[in-house]
């Protein structure tokens, strides 16, 4: 039996630095990119400008919380991209990465796109004569790649959904162009919500991944 536990020990020891092997160091300097957006990723009837700048804000927030990477300054990471006039929204070609990471002095760079954005809305409630609340649910997809720099190899990679719920007041006989405006003041805040949510779930899901 004691020869059996000891034998049993040695697999273990042997097998579990594979699993438990860290994919990115604390260490290495990681640089967050805008996150570009799908032609046709956002429906014409929702009101929301910068979806990419704005998801990739929440990345950086949740990777923050988290506290396991060294997240490079997006000033002083925009300043240097700027200036150097190098595309960095959305899916971004081995090449273009490299030379971002020599930029930057970057390990590695975190990049994608808003997927999609999609709105439902469900039969309202009568608030009043002639003024009906109906309901907008809001989903939105995030997918995200991790890739070295040195070697332009992607190193993992995940998806996020986020979802979120509002209203707006539908007063018969308004114009149809004041409640476009009231409908998108509504869905501006449900968009982001769901966006904040699908950038927190796949940071979530990165973590999982990376370690």
């Amino acid at each position: 039996m004691k020869k059996f536990f000891s034998a049993l020990l040695i697999l273990i020891s042997v097998c579990t630095p594979a699993f438990a092997e860290k994919l990115i160091e604390e260490t290495a300097k990681i640089a967050i990119m805008d996150l570009g957006t799908h032609e046709s990723a956002v429906p014409f009837d929702i009101n929301i400008f910068n979806a990419g700048k704005a998801s990739s804000e929440y990345l950086i927030q949740r990777l923050f919380q988290v506290g396991k990477f060294n997240i490079m300054d997006r000033t002083l990471v925009e300043e240097k991209i700027q200036a150097a006039q190098l595309n960095t929204t959305g899916l971004i070609d081995p090449d273009t990465a490299k030379k971002i990471g020599e930029l930057l002095d970057a390990d590695y760079l975190v990049y994608g796109n808003v997927n999609d954005v999609t709105l439902s809305e469900t039969g309202g409630s009568t608030a009043g004569v002639g003024v009906d609340i109906s309901k907008i649910t809001v989903k939105a997809h995030i997918i995200v790649r991790v890739m070295e720099v040195s070697t332009g190899r992607i190193i993992s990679a995940a998806k996020g959904e986020g979802k979120s719920r509002g209203s707006f007041v539908r007063i018969k006989g308004t114009p149809i162009t004041t409640l476009e405006i009231g409908r998108s003041k509504v869905t501006q805040d449900s968009v982001h919500n769901a966006l904040q949510q699908a950038a927190f779930q796949t940071v979530d899901t990165l973590i999982q991944r990376l370690y």
